[in-house]
Parts: structure tokens; C-alpha cells; sequence
């Protein structure tokens, strides 16, 4: 994130004391003072207040009404008299064993959960950034680096251990104290000594967290740039437990328009996080969006910095971390919430500000803390999340009747049968109609059935036909008899016999026919250039070079009248097998077929073969391997092939 207002803190801290009064009249030597004005006093208008009272103007302040300036006494009392002067205290100084708490941790309520006992004691939180540095304030649990210069987790940056400082600064008396100061901190490095980081040392450090069992993580990254490796991961993460909170970003405008936010701030399984300062204002660098959830403290935060250093920062960089070290609170005084409970506990606990109600600049509101000593329920969520059937594709005939049961997945991952409240609607009710989930087929047709719930559809897909008129028999030939072989059932014995009528074939040897052997190219040639009586010998050459001598001028036919192709230019495949996809291509071209307006239900057949295998199902030519699989990538048999071409001579 970028970081705003740096200023280090040397061997003193400012800590405002009240300003004692004074009992002598006499003149005193001046003293420094800091001077409360009333909100919306100018800074010219303080400077001219001060001067005119004799005093000497110090310094002002750009987020606050506060002027630091040398008075006398009586100058003080002048000014107090002033309707614009609300306060005035001495600018005392305090050495560095004091331990002071930054603005924010007042303003956000923690010390109402310290009061409680709850200091983030056993929860682990990963800080994927910079890294830590050593520091007298902080305590590392542990680490890992996810770059590849170094195997150290060390903060060569500064922005991870300031980060890690707002979160878990000890409770020790010096320096500053982090808003869950008992929290085991782990310092996950996944950038490098300019800030910068790779995607993957991102995700290699979210991995990292959920691998060894992290409760947090905080994320003060982020970037403009979507990337669906990124979410899946923060996904992960949330998916295992985790709560993942991540800066909103610094790339606000002072109008505040603009779906500013960063990634992965933006994703729905991560808490977003927007940046006020002390007087509850958006801070003019923080991101706005709809994804925006909670804003929290990031205008001139104090925290640790390496080589035992402390200075103030801004950014949602560090609104983050407040938001990161509360829920860790929260998780210690409710350990039986999940991180979605949680999640909506600290939504339902924020100060609202700016618009009522969830807003692209506060999200729902402005992080406040509480005693956490309230029991906390939560109601099971039965919003409808989705809306499933028991069946979704149904085939039959004119008079059946189907129950489909109608099924509402709940946010809370319930489920309720609602077919009977479901509204039910029939596409064409001609072909087939429908009542609370009862579906009878009413005449050959297609259609489909929807049933709507809260909001959310469900759809049947209705095939309707009459059953095929039995095939007529072709005129008789004198024949061999087909059940001579003895693969060779009755099923196909009427087309075997008519393909040995007619010399199409005579079977793989004298007592097998092959009727469960997938059929080869070449053969396949071979019989359709005979069904079809095409001149194999006047045929210009194919130009295949893989074609055997006695199937060539079936091939050459084939090609010439349009009806098959080859594998490649020069290879027509003979030796391969044939689908049952690719051969109902090849009939419906060799005998004309039409679709007509039947589609099949066929849930396994693409674009590519939809035509050809409407077009043999029309002709009651198939019926498919089942009620919803013509099996178009399976090898079409010998067997299957003659019913197809037997079938095909009778139409």
C-alpha cells in the first residue's frame, strides 16, 4: 500500500497532560503549550489568536484543531477567555518507558474487550507483507519466506513490522500497545526490500497460513489487477476457516466516486477495509466500491518500525491490521463462532457513517469493539441460495406420467423440499403439462418444465414420442441362413439376411458374423457403395494411399459423391473404426436424411451431430443406446450397422 505522512518518533512521544493553573499573578517565562481550538477554526485564524495574545505560534496541525505554541501564563488565560479556544494543556515530555496507545485504539473501543481479559491470547495471525523485524515491542512466533533472496523473514522493507505493530504490540510498558497484544504474530515475507511482490509469493504465503493452521490473515496488499489464482486461494483459505481481512487500497479520490477498491480486497471471502481519520472522516486516499465492508483507523497511526524505531503511517495498510487484531478478540471471547459468524458479528457491532446503511466509503460502518461479553446468537440463515430436481431431463410416451420433486438449497446449507410450493410451468403444455412437480406427457412433442422458487428456476427437459411402427419386412431373397452364425441373434438375423441377399457381406468367417465387433472403415465403404449401387468403377481416384485393393473403388465412389472423407489428404483411415457419431453423419449424407423439427434427449450428442442423429431418430432408424445417450463417441458394430442399413431400405 502506499504509506502517507511519515514521521518517526526520536526518544520522546507526545502525551498531552492538562495544563495546571497558576496561582501567582506575576509574569512567568513562556512555556510550550498545546491549544485546543473549536472545530472549524482556520489555521490563520489560530496563528492571528495566538500572536495577539502575545504568544508565539509553534506548529499546526492539518487533521486536527490543535496548535503547539509558547505562552506566558497570562497569554494562556487570554486565550482560554477566547469562544474559539476549547482547551489548553502543556506540551510535556514523556520518555520513551511510557507506552502510549495510538489515537485509533480509543477511537475503535478496544480497551472495552482488554477490560474483558480478551487480548487475542491463542490465536495465530499470519501477517503476509514485509516481513517483521526483530523489536523490543513485538513477539514473533514464527515465520516463513515466500521470496526467493532470502530464506529470512525479516522485515527489509519497514511496512510489515509497522503493520504487525498495530495488530500485537506488547502489553510491556513501552512503546506502543497493539490492539490484540497477546496474539501469537507469525511474519509471513511475500515482499521484497521495495514493496513489491509477485502474485505467487502471495498465494505461496496464503497457502502457507492455511497449511499450518493460521486463524488470521491479514493482507495490507493489493493490486488493480484481477487474477483468478489470487481469488481461488483467498477462497481456500476462507473455505478452511480462516478469517482474511485486506487493505481496500489507496486509490480513493477526494470526491470519493469510483469503484476504487483492490484485489483481492474485492472478493467476497475476504473483509475489506476502508481508512477513516480521527475525526471519523474518510481518509481522502482510501478506495471506495460496493465491496467496501468496514472502515477502521489509517491516518497517522503509530506503530513499530525496524531497528527498534517508532513512526506514524497512513493508509489502509493499517486500517487493516485494526480490523485484523478485533476479530482476533472477538475469536478468543467467542471460540464456538465459525469466521462467517464472526464476520457478521463485527459488521453488526460498527458505527455508522456517511450514508445510512452499507455505503462504498464505510462499508457498514466504522469498527468499534466491545466488552464481548454479551452471548451471542446467531440466526441460521434459510435465505434460498439455490433451487435443484430431482430430474432434469425426462423421455417417454404420450400418457406417461413423471414426479419430479422440486429441492431449495438454504445459505445455511440446509435443504427443504418445496415442490409443492414451487410454482410449476409447462414451456407447451400441449406436449406436456405439469402440476406441483406431476408431469404427464401429453402428445409427441419437445418442450420444458420450470419450477420457480424465491427466486430461483429449475428446468425439465421434456421428450415426448410415440413408440416407432414396427419396420416393414423387406421382400423376401433367397438367402443364406443368417443364423448360421453363431453371434447372430434374432434381433439381427432379419438385417444379416438381407445383407447377405444382397452380397453386401459374408460375415467375418463361415460361423461368425462379427455383430459385436466394431466395424473398420474400409468395410464400412464397402457396404454402402453396394447398398447405395454406386459405379466403383468409373470413380476418379481418391487419392488415399492406405486403402486396400478390394475396397478402393468403393472409396473412390464414396469420396466422389460427397457421402465420406478422409482422415487427412492422403489417408482415408481404413483400418480405424468408426463412431456412432461419425457414421450417422455418413448415412444421413448418403440417403438424404432431413431432421424435421424432432431434437432428440439425447444429453451426449454436440452441435457437430445433433442434425444427423435427429435425423436417423426421425426415421426410426435408432433409438439410441439409452432414453438420454445416442453414444456418439462409441464404435458403431457390425451388428448395429447392418440394423441401420436394413432399416434405412425399407423408408
Amino acid at each position: 500500500m502506499k504509506k502517507y505522512a511519515i514521521l518517526a518518533l526520536s526518544l520522546a512521544l507526545l502525551a498531552p497532560q492538562p495544563l495546571g493553573n497558576t496561582a501567582s499573578a506575576a509574569p512567568e517565562p513562556e512555556q510550550n503549550v498545546l491549544i485546543v481550538f473549536e472545530d472549524g477554526v482556520s489555521q490563520e485564524e489560530m496563528a492571528e489568536a495566538v500572536e495577539d495574545a502575545g504568544g508565539q505560534m509553534e506548529e499546526e496541525y492539518e487533521e486536527v484543531a490543535v496548535a503547539s505554541a509558547k505562552v506566558s501564563v497570562d497569554a494562556a488565560k487570554e486565550l482560554l477567555a477566547d469562544p474559539d479556544i476549547a482547551h489548553i494543556e502543556e506540551d510535556v515530555i514523556v520518555k520513551l518507558s511510557a507506552q502510549m496507545e495510538d489515537w485509533g485504539i480509543g477511537s475503535s473501543k478496544i480497551p472495552a474487550a482488554w477490560s474483558s481479559g480478551f487480548t487475542g491470547r491463542g490465536i495465530k495471525i499470519s501477517v503476509i507483507d514485509s516481513g517483521i523485524s526483530p523489536h523490543e515491542d513485538l513477539r514473533i512466533a514464527g515465520g516463513y519466506s515466500a521470496v526467493d533472496y532470502t530464506a529470512s523473514f525479516s522485515d527489509d522493507q519497514g511496512h510489515g513490522t509497522h503493520v504487525a505493530g498495530i495488530i500485537g504490540a506488547r502489553h510491556n510498558g513501552f512503546g506502543v500497545r497493539g490492539v490484540a497484544y497477546d496474539a501469537d504474530l507469525y511474519a509471513v515475507k511475500a515482499f521484497n526490500q521495495n514493496g513489491e511482490a509477485r502474485l505467487s509469493d502471495m498465494i505461496e504465503g496464503i497457502d502457507w497460513s492455511v497449511a499450518n493452521g493460521m486463524d488470521i490473515i491479514n493482507l495490507s496488499a493489493g493490486t488493480q489487477t484481477d487474477s483468478f489464482a489470487l481469488r481461488s486461494s483467498v477462497d481456500k483459505a476462507y473455505a478452511a476457516g480462516l478469517l482474511v481481512i485486506a487493505a481496500a487500497g489507496n486509490d480513493g479520490n477526494d470526491l470519493g466516486t469510483g469503484d476504487t477498491a483492490d484485489f483481492p480486497a474485492r472478493y467476497p471471502s475476504v473483509i475489506s477495509v476502508a481508512a477513516v481519520d480521527r475525526n471519523s472522516a474518510r481518509a481522502l486516499f482510501s478506495s471506495t466500491g460496493s465491496t467496501v465492508e468496514v472502515a477502521a483507523p489509517g491516518v497517522n497511526i503509530a506503530s513499530t518500525y525496524p531497528n527498534n524505531q517508532y513512526v506514524y503511517m497512513s493508509g489502509t495498510s493499517m486500517a487493516a491490521p485494526y480490523v485484523a487484531g478485533n476479530l482476533a478478540l472477538m475469536k478468543q471471547a467467542y471460540p464456538h463462532l465459525t469466521n462467517e459468524q464472526l464476520r457478521q458479528v463485527l459488521v453488526s457491532q460498527v458505527r455508522d457513517a456517511g450514508p445510512a446503511g452499507r455505503d462504498p466509503y464505510f462499508g457498514f460502518g466504522i469498527l468499534q469493539a466491545s466488552s464481548y461479553t454479551t452471548p451471542i446468537v446467531i440466526k441460521e440463515d434459510m435465505t434460498v441460495s439455490g433451487l435443484t430436481a430431482s430430474k432434469t431431463l425426462l423421455s417417454g410416451e404420450p400418457g406417461n406420467a413423471f414426479q419430479v420433486a422440486a429441492t431449495a438449497q438454504m445459505k445455511n446449507g440446509t435443504k427443504k423440499d418445496v415442490t409443492t410450493e414451487a410454482v410449476w410451468s409447462s414451456a407447451n403444455p400441449a406436449v406436456a403439462s405439469v402440476d406441483k412437480g406431476r408431469i404427464t406427457l401429453k402428445s409427441a412433442g419437445t418442450t420444458t418444465v420450470t419450477a420457480t422458487y424465491e427466486g430461483f428456476s429449475v428446468q425439465i427437459s421434456i421428450s415426448s414420442q410415440y413408440p416407432p411402427e414396427p419396420v416393414p419386412a423387406p421382400v423376401p431373397v433367397p438367402s443364406p441362413d443368417p443364423l448360421q452364425f453363431q453371434d447372430v441373434t434374432s434381433f439381427y438375423a432379419p438385417a444379416v439376411k438381407y445383407l447377405l441377399s444382397r452380397n453386401i457381406t459374408q460375415g467375418m468367417t463361415p460361423t461368425e458374423f462379427g455383430i459385436a465387433k466394431p466395424i473398420i472403415r474400409a468395410d464400412a465403404a464397402i457396404w454402402l457403395a453396394k447398398e447405395l449401387g454406386l459405379n466403383t468403377a468409373a470413380a476418379p481416384a481418391s487419392g488415399f494411399s492406405d486403402v486396400p485393393a478390394r475396397a478402393v473403388g468403393a472409396v473412390n465412389a464414396l469420396k466422389a459423391a460427397g457421402i465420406i472423407g478422409g482422415k487427412s489428404a492422403d489417408r482415408f483411415g481404413s483400418y480405424d473404426s468408426l463412431t456412432r457419431g461419425e457414421i450417422a453423419i455418413i448415412l444421413q449424407r448418403a440417403y438424404d436424411l432431413q431432421a424435421g423439427t424432432t431434437s432428440s434427449a439425447f444429453t451426449d450428442v454436440s452441435d457437430r451431430y445433433a442434425s444427423a442423429v435427429n435425423a436417423l431418430v426421425a426415421h426410426n432408424i435408432t433409438n439410441g443406446i439409452s432414453a438420454t445417450r445416442f453414444g456418439v463417441s462409441q464404435n458403431v458394430t457390425r451388428g448395429q450397422l447392418s440394423v441401420f442399413i436394413y432399416r434405412l431400405a425399407a423408408q
